[in-house]
């Protein structure tokens, strides 16, 4: 079977910003071409590290599939490599300030004249117009600008960030889906496009009702840590069970069901379901803080006796929205994302045998491709002179 995306082929010049978004493209088929400067990628400079700092796990996630090209695009006789490689692709991935790549004479103007097909998408932390254009930003100040940190962390303290690059990756996410469809485009127009992706507007975009409660009602939605937050209201939703953490959520429908699994586990319920199932958990007529610390205390108790794995199970039986809080090592050793074959096995050059995460969707005809990261200028050889091949053609 031959992938999705066979047929096409993208240069990525992406910083850490946006490489996720051709990595997955690659996965689906796309030839991801990774331009990188002579010596490689800074990222590749990135940890975590295997063999003695001598090999990036980071980068050989997140560049997983692709091939590797060098080319100085501060020289000339290379940046007009680039624009013969151009003329040969469908997408070009970049996230340089607005207007670097113009000064270098390779923005989206300078190369649709001889290549109309190309879709090119621009990630950057504000986007390509407004007062912040060209402000340098990190995913810490998009997690901050885009207002995701405002909702993390506990209320009486400072906000947080997401421990891992969530404004990296969704602006990537952003960047790949809107790829796609400047491709269906291209099909009903045979033109390609510019794609702008402004980090702050892919992170703003995930606030869900948070941004609707303010616009509605004025109300600004707090911080709630181990909450879920309904305008200046939380619902507690994690709590530790005997051997770490669950998630459940403690919505009024809900309520006759938990006091039903509690009674079957042989423990009575000193709470009132009916009289919880018809509270709402936002709104202007809600229980006092004592009633509803009282009613935590007693799911806690409850909780606290018994494991994730048999929460979960015995929850699910019962109707009753819980979950474990999974670690990183409980996904590794996931029996679901096993039967699923999430996790890839591939051999690296530079590390040898990695595991490594594999397709987010499974497409019932065509394959999820795997392959290692390339090393440095790989495939320089094969690359350039099917490029030189094409110009002397034309």
């Amino acid at each position: 079977m031959v992938a999705a995306l066979a047929p096409y082929r993208a240069l990525d010049l992406t910083a850490e910003i946006g490489a996720l978004a051709s990595r997955i493209l690659a996965g689906f088929g796309v030839d991801v071409l990774r331009v990188e400067p002579p010596g490689g990628h800074a990222s590749r400079r990135r940890g975590p590290f295997l063999n003695d700092g001598e090999g990036s796990l980071y980068w050989a996630q997140l560049n997983a599939g692709k091939r590797s090209v060098t080319l100085d695009l501060e020289d000339e006789a290379d940046r007009e490599r680039l624009r013969g490689l151009a003329r040969e692709s469908d997408f070009l991935f970049e996230s340089d300030p607005p207007g670097a790549m113009s000064k270098r004479g390779l923005g989206f103007d300078d190369l649709h004249g001889a290549a109309q097909q190309l879709i090119y998408v621009s990630m950057t932390p504000f986007g390509q117009s407004g007062p912040k254009a060209q402000w340098a930003a990190s995913d810490l100040i998009g997690a901050a600008s885009g207002g995701l940190m405002s909702l993390c962390g506990d209320r009486d303290r400072a906000p947080l960030r997401p421990s891992v690059e969530q404004a990296y990756a969704l602006t990537a996410l952003n960047a790949g889906s809107a790829a796609m469809i400047a491709l269906h485009a291209r099909h009903v127009t045979g033109r390609g496009q510019h794609v702008d992706v402004s980090m702050q507007a892919a992170m703003a975009n995930t606030l869900g009702n948070a941004r609707l409660y303010w616009e509605m009602d004025g109300i600004e939605t707090i911080r709630a840590g181990g909450a879920r937050a309904f305008a200046d209201r939380a619902t507690r939703i994690v709590y530790p069970s005997a051997d770490g953490y669950v998630a459940f959520v403690r919505m009024p429908r809900g309520m006759t069901d938990l006091a039903a699994w509690m009674r079957a586990e042989g423990v009575m319920p000193r709470f009132d379901a009916e009289y919880w199932a018809g509270i709402s958990i936002a709104g202007s007529v809600l229980p006092d803080d004592d009633e509803v610390a009282e009613l935590e205390a007693e799911i806690a108790a409850f909780f606290a006796a018994r494991g994730s794995q048999q929460l979960y199970e015995s929850g699910q039986r019962h109707r009753v929205l819980i979950c474990p809080v999974n670690t990183v090592q409980d996904l590794v050793e996931s029996p679901q994302l096993a039967a699923r074959v999430f996790f890839c096995d591939v051999e690296d050059p530079a590390l040898g045998r990695l595991r490594t995460p594999g397709a987010p969707a499974v497409l019932s005809r065509t394959p999820w491709l795997e392959g290692p990261a390339p090393t440095v200028g790989q495939h320089n050889e094969e690359v350039l002179q099917a490029a030189g091949s094409a110009a002397e053609r034309r």
